[in-house]
């Protein structure tokens, strides 16, 4: 990183914010020089997203200042944020959907004065060169709906680089990217930052914070827990100032698994997929690993019923096809999709309506609703999985990023499953949330629940899974313990092994 970071780019001062009877942001200021990256951290519900729509204009504050350049930014105005050369790229996405991932990226620069014209090429040569900054490669005549996660949050970054501003705010910008995409994505951060530009780096995973920021900002309750150089502070440090515990002591000691009967079993190939052989035991949990492309994620989709497969599926024994999702749920096979916006939630109804969808399709016709009951069993789920009882009522797109991925857990665990599939299952989840969530996860397999999870995560899965399987070109090239694999080894395995390079085959679990 610069070195000798210039005066100070982005500056807010004393900012408050109060929701109600809600204190969201007290007193909080942060500094951050040009030509630096600055982490701002905090658990879930912290006040990051407050702050950072207050930077962005979205939110006025009660009190306090922002400037940018050492000019002071009109209060709760979006536009004179974005004049000032502030960019945010969130973690719920904001693309449109039905148009091509070039005309996203160019959104931010269309013409503003009438009767203008947009010239294509140039167009073209502009958004091709801000992907190639961010080391993406994409299709930029699909529709951004038919793009993988991965890539619809590279378009997103790509559409901020493309509108220029020397002030650049990711929230999780790597929350659904793979390793080697991150790493792409860091070539990206390191080269703005060289102009003289300022970004602020939000993110749940630490080790990325410590590998491209140059200083530290956490956020506790709305207030500033402390600020640091980031050569001048370690990963313990941090996570007590964040959550009041050291990291070590929210990691959980690896389970002892005993073996159980099969209770899953898929041979077969797709239209994605050449044929695939694998197989789930009652109390197991099984990571999927590979990159972009790899097939994991669409293996998930067979396993749910999203994905037709050519070929067999068992459950307990006993041969099924599944049509839907809805069929493999009757047969006790729940798949929690990787997008809780697009594909997992009803933002727009309450946390309880969320919660007590599975139980509402379980009751026969034309029987009256308890409320009072459902609500009581929506409050004990919300417990069982982390979040707050206050939130029963609200919308489910008002809550923090990391509360969705939790609430949309909880619905799973009201289907009953037998057999648990979690895709990138804590996307956004703060380190103290996260350890919960693998918490609950253990219990679940403790009680004999089969679960087959990914994650984008590798230090999570080798933390979490008692099996894992490595996948490349839709092949499952490694099957092995977690506890004989290491970040290094499932990244090689992933990225470069050759066919003749299988493992998959002397390690299959015996059926």
């Amino acid at each position: 990183m610069n070195g000798a970071p210039g005066a100070a780019l982005l500056s807010a001062r004393n900012i408050s914010k109060q929701f109600g009877e809600f204190r969201a942001l007290s007193d909080v200021s942060i500094e951050v020089k040009a030509g630096e990256v600055h982490g701002l951290l905090g658990a879930n519900g912290a006040g990051k997203s407050t702050l950072i729509g207050v930077l962005s204009g979205a939110i006025r504050p009660e009190s306090g200042s922002v400037t940018i350049a050492g000019r002071e930014i009109a209060p709760g105005s979006l536009s004179a944020a974005r004049q000032a050369g502030l960019s945010v790229v969130h973690q719920e996405l904001m693309l449109f959907p039905d148009r091509t991932a070039e005309e996203n990226i160019f959104a931010g620069v269309l013409p503003a004065a009438p009767f203008s014209f947009v010239n294509m090429r140039a167009r073209r040569r502009k958004v091709e060169a801000t992907l190639e900054r961010v080391g993406a490669v994409i299709d930029l005549r699909r529709r951004v709906d038919e793009l993988p996660l991965s890539h619809r949050q590279l378009v997103e970054i790509a559409r901020a680089l493309c509108s220029g501003g020397r002030v650049l705010v990711l929230d999780e910008p790597t929350s659904a990217l793979s390793l080697p995409e991150a790493e792409g994505l860091f070539s990206a951060i390191r080269s703005i930052v060289a102009d003289d530009a300022t970004v602020v780096f939000v993110s749940h995973r630490l080790d990325e914070v410590f590998a491209i920021t140059d200083g530290i900002t956490v956020l506790r309750d709305g207030r500033v827990a402390g600020s640091w150089r980031t050569a001048e502070v370690d990963i313990p440090a941090i996570t007590r100032a964040m959550v009041g515990e050291a990291a070590e002591a929210l990691r959980p000691v690896r389970r002892v698994v005993p073996p159980g009967k099969v209770v899953m079993a898929v041979n077969g190939s797709s239209a994605a997929l050449p044929p695939i052989d694998l197989s789930l035991r009652a109390g197991e949990i099984v990571g999927l690993v590979g990159l972009e492309g790899s097939g994991v994620s669409t293996v998930l989709e067979i396993l749910g019923g999203v994905e037709r497969i050519e070929g067999q599926i068992e459950v307990e024994g006993v041969p099924v096809r599944f049509r839907h999702p809805g069929h493999a749920i009757s047969h006790g096979v729940v798949y929690m999709p990787p997008d809780r916006k697009k594909s997992g939630l009803w933002l727009d109804r309450s946390t309880a309506f969320n919660l007590n969808t599975a139980s509402v399709f379980r009751m026969p016709a034309f029987q009256w609703l308890n409320r009072a009951r459902m609500e009581r069993e929506a409050s004990a789920r919300m417990a069982e999985v982390g979040v707050r009882i206050s939130a029963l009522r609200e919308f489910a797109g008002r809550l923090s990023g990391g509360n969705q991925q939790r609430l949309l857990l909880g619905r799973c665990l009201d289907l009953r499953p037998k057999i648990l599939l979690l895709s990138d299952f804590t996307r956004g989840v703060d380190v103290k949330a996260k350890a919960a969530i693998h918490q609950l996860v253990r219990e679940l397999a403790d009680d004999s629940i089969a679960i087959c999870l990914t994650s984008s995560d590798l230090e999570e899965l080798l933390d979490i899974a008692d099996r894992i399987i490595c996948m490349r070109s839709g092949r499952m090239i490694a099957d092995l313990p977690s506890s004989s694999l290491d970040k290094h080894t499932l990244l090689t395995l992933a990225s470069i092994a050759s066919d003749d390079q299988s493992l998959s085959g002397s390690n299959r679990v015996p059926q």
